[in-house]
């Protein structure tokens, strides 16, 4: 009804409030205006229009309707990060005093307006922050020296950079917060240290990898280097390993030419040399047995064997103590010698009757020393009875007479007459004392 009229509708009090006029038919141009009771204030336009729009129709403009709020005095003390406040009131209106400490700068989120107002609301409006280098990135496997909690860093804060174990540390270590809220270089990565740079480059040779190929130098990666033809390597050992991110053992490798022209190589002479050392030492142990075998069956002769078997012992010099004074013994040469002059006469008659009597082992030798008559025992006296007054003659050379006695009659009786003389004067009574 109010298009037919031509009015606007009435566009209400707000809560708290009241409007001018406050009641009536509202005609095109017609204005109205809007009030708060006491201890509230109004928040939004105060009065309104009545205009006709092009299609005929009429509304209020501005469309927005205005509320009344509590009116309140003081704004909160604002908390501001790493400043301090220097307001004495906080009452609408009133522009935020403060400082940031040491090391950050002031920033406002609207870098046009540089200040910061205490609304009617009780908000301040456009608060600032006092800010800072922000936290620096803390890449995978890394720590850095400062507290996870902090967000914002002074100026001239220096960060250190460290890695976990097993990894390396690739870039700048130490990073420091600059005048203009930058860090002065980018952070740092932390490596796999089971990966090695390149290994050391040789001149006149090269090297191989195992297990091939050479792609990526991983932990445990060995490195065999070798020379060209006419170059050895001047150490010994050429290999090289890949331990925990570094070269093991770490030394440079060169490749010199080679002085040697002859074709045998080194491993070909160590070898003959081995060869050499080895039949020499075992020449040098067999000769050494023969000569201990040697010298072993010398003494065994000297000391078991029997003076007569016993080698080169005709030169020796032997004695015996005959009444308490020592006689040299005869040579077997000599004790033959003797025994043949001794029986001389019984071999001349032993041979008239037919009989040959063998007298180098018949009769013993002539001894030097004192001479005493002795008769040579009768014919029934045995071997065995006259063994006592002799050890060393009877195991030497049989006794005449015992020989005699196995003959006949008148052999054995010529044998006993024609050595009575010589067994007197030539075979003395001897007494060997051990």
């Amino acid at each position: 009804g109010f298009d037919d009229l031509q009015a606007c509708a009435d566009p209400g009090a707000p809560e708290h409030g009241y409007k001018t006029p406050s009641a009536g038919v509202f005609f095109e141009s017609v204005v109205v205006r809007f009030h708060c009771q006491e201890g509230y204030r109004l928040n939004g336009t105060s009065k309104k229009l009545c205009v006709r729009h092009f299609n005929g129709s009429l509304s209020w403009k501005p469309s927005d309707k205005p509320v009344c709020l509590q009116e309140v005095t003081d704004c909160l003390v604002p908390h501001v990060e790493d400043a301090e406040i220097h307001n004495k009131t906080y009452r609408t209106g009133d522009k935020l005093i403060i400082s940031c400490h040491e090391g950050f700068q002031i920033r406002y989120p609207d870098l046009d307006n540089m200040v910061s107002i205490c609304q009617d609301d009780g908000t301040w409006d456009n608060l600032p922050i006092c800010q800072g280098c922000l936290r620096p990135l803390v890449l995978p496997h890394s720590y850095i020296n400062i507290s996870e909690f902090e967000a914002s860093f002074p100026i001239g804060t220096v960060v250190y950079y460290q890695c976990f174990p097993g990894y390396k540390l690739e870039g700048t270590e130490i990073l420091e917060c600059m005048y203009n809220l930058i860090w002065s270089d980018s952070p740092p990565r932390c490596l796999d240290v089971e990966v090695c740079p390149l290994p050391p480059m040789v001149s006149h040779g090269d090297y191989i990898c195992h297990p091939r190929p050479c792609e990526r130098y991983n932990h445990g990666t060995v490195v065999e280097f070798y020379c060209d033809p006419g170059y050895t390597l001047t150490n010994d050992y050429k290999y090289i390993t890949c331990q925990y991110g570094e070269w093991f053992p770490s030394y440079q490798v060169y490749c010199v030419k080679t002085e040697q022209t002859w074709p045998n190589t080194q491993e070909t002479l160590l070898t003959t040399w081995k060869i050499v050392a080895f039949t020499a030492t075992s020449v040098l142990l067999v000769l050494l047995l023969v000569i201990l075998a040697r010298m072993f069956q010398t003494k065994f002769k000297t000391h078991f064997l029997p003076r007569g078997n016993q080698e080169g012992s005709m030169g020796d010099p032997d004695f015996v103590v005959v009444d308490g004074v020592p006689v040299m013994l005869p040579s077997y040469d000599e004790a033959v010698s003797s025994g043949l002059n001794a029986l001389a006469p019984g071999y001349s008659a032993a041979t008239d009757q037919g009989h040959i009597l063998q007298t180098e082992d018949q009769n013993p030798p002539a001894y030097p020393g004192p001479r005493i008559t002795d008769t040579l025992p009768s014919e029934f006296e045995t071997c065995d009875s006259r063994s006592s007054s002799s050890e060393l003659l009877p195991s030497l050379y049989p006794s005449l007479t015992c020989q005699a006695a196995a003959l006949p009659g008148s052999d054995r009786t010529d044998i006993s007459r024609s050595t009575d003389g010589e067994a007197a004067s030539t075979s003395p009574r001897i007494d060997i004392t051990d």
